[in-house]
């Protein structure tokens, strides 16, 4: 019995020391990843003004000139004056 744990005890020191090194060498590459990228969730897309001159003032969405209710709110919507 002796003689069997002789040729056992360095696996179990392998598993206990290459654990927690495993884990550590895994948060490092994710946290150089979230470094290089700005993050490790990708950035929410930007709604851009392209095509609408105006915003609502109900939801402050961008809308566009011949609109008179906002689709996001339903909002009425001042007509434009120049």
């Amino acid at each position: 019995m002796m003689i069997g744990m002789m040729f056992l005890w360095p696996i179990f020191m392998l598993l206990f020391l290459a654990l927690p090194i495993g884990l550590a060498l895994g948060g490092y590459q994710l946290y150089r990843k979230a470094g290089e990228t700005g993050g490790l969730l990708p950035a929410a897309r930007q709604e851009t003004a392209t095509g609408y001159t105006r915003a609502c003032p109900s939801c402050g969405r961008f809308l566009r000139e011949e609109w008179i209710n906002c689709p996001h709110c339903g909002a009425e919507i001042s007509p434009v004056t120049r």
